[in-house]
Parts: structure tokens; C-alpha cells; sequence
């Protein structure tokens, strides 16, 4: 008898303290769609920006810069919007716009995989509040291309596959 009013005692103890644990809120981030852009003052308002999604060299610093990027969801979703004509794809160079055919056509490519998309470019505008140390950057259109090697295996540059415009 007594180790059962023990272990109703224990029992008791445990579900107070999880009654009484406290629910932990993090702070959510300002959404766009909330921000007067009036506020902002224009720092660019075209502005391009490269950035290297797939680490060339197993170089330490670009492992750490890329630690939180979903590269293949990234290339995977882009390709996904542009199959279900969400997003119409544009040749990089001409600007004219691609079918849904000749990107097919692309990825039978034997020097293209997905796997080896390692770069997207961003034509960006960026707008700053100095009063309230807040930044926006907008993204106009994404760039994607992938890897091209030399005879030994090493990048010798990219090559765009297609590029969207978001709205």
C-alpha cells in the first residue's frame, strides 16, 4: 500500500509539472506584404547578384555559407513551376522565352543533371528604412545554370539553363 501512494505521489508530481510548463513563442519575422515601402528609401533598384549554390571545391567557408540552403529543392521547385507554366522560362542571353519542350530537351542533355546546377542569379532591387535599421530585398528574376568542367574534373564556369521572372 504504501508504494502505491508513492507512486501516485510521482504520478502526481509529473503531471503538475507538465500542466505547468510554459509555451515558448519565438518572435515571427515582419511579412513583405505588412511593410510601406514609402518608408524605404531605394538603394538599388536593379541590382544583380551571383550566388554559388553548390561548393566547387569542398572550400570550408562556402560549406559554411551554403550550411542552410536546400539546393536541390531550390532547383527542383524552379524546374517544378516552370513544367506546370507558373513560370515562364527566358533565355539568358536573348531573353526570348523558352518552351516547355526545349527544357525537356535540356535536362537529356548529357553534360547537364540537376545535380550539377551550382549557380542562380538574382536581379534584385533592395530598399532600405535608416530610421528603423530594416532592409527588403526584392527578388525581380532567378537565373539558374550549372557547371561546366575542364578535361581534369575541375569548374571551369557555368552555363545558364533558363531564367524566370517572378511577380
Amino acid at each position: 500500500m504504501k508504494t502505491f501512494y508513492k507512486s501516485l505521489i510521482i504520478i502526481t508530481i509529473i503531471i503538475y509539472i507538465a500542466a505547468c510548463k510554459q509555451e515558448i513563442k519565438t518572435e515571427q519575422p515582419e511579412l513583405v506584404n505588412t511593410i510601406d515601402l514609402n518608408e524605404y528609401s531605394i538603394l538599388a533598384d536593379t541590382i544583380i547578384t551571383d550566388v554559388v549554390i553548390k561548393n566547387p571545391d569542398n572550400n570550408e567557408w562556402t560549406d559554411y555559407c551554403l550550411r542552410n540552403l536546400d539546393r536541390k529543392k531550390l532547383v527542383n521547385n524552379l524546374f517544378k513551376l516552370v513544367y506546370s507554366e507558373k513560370l515562364t522560362p527566358y533565355n539568358f542571353f536573348t531573353d526570348e522565352k523558352l518552351t516547355i519542350e526545349e527544357i525537356k530537351e535540356y535536362e537529356k542533355n548529357p553534360e547537364y543533371s540537376r545535380d550539377n546546377s551550382a549557380k542562380v542569379q538574382f536581379e534584385e532591387s533592395w530598399n532600405f528604412d535608416l530610421e528603423n535599421q530594416k532592409m527588403i530585398k526584392k527578388v525581380h528574376s532567378i537565373m539558374i545554370a550549372h557547371e561546366l568542367y575542364n578535361s581534369d574534373g575541375t569548374v571551369k564556369g557555368y552555363k545558364p539553363i533558363f531564367k524566370v521572372y517572378l511577380k
